[in-house]
């Protein structure tokens, strides 16, 4: 996900698990990325309404 002046990479599964970190998931990782994995609903929900501000398809 990329918005202007915002560039952060994560993923959420069933709401509830997120991977978090600098690697572009869908490509090769460098050296210096890293992520991380966590489990909670909350940081889940938050982090679909920060990546779905303004468009309705959730």
């Amino acid at each position: 996900m990329e918005k202007p002046g915002i560039h952060e990479h994560f993923a959420v599964i069933d709401k509830e698990i997120v991977w978090y970190g600098s690697v572009t998931l869908l490509s090769n990782a460098k050296e210096e990325d890293n992520l991380m994995r966590v489990k909670s609903k909350e940081i889940a929900q938050e982090l679909l309404e920060i990546g779905f501000i303004g468009n309705n398809t959730r």
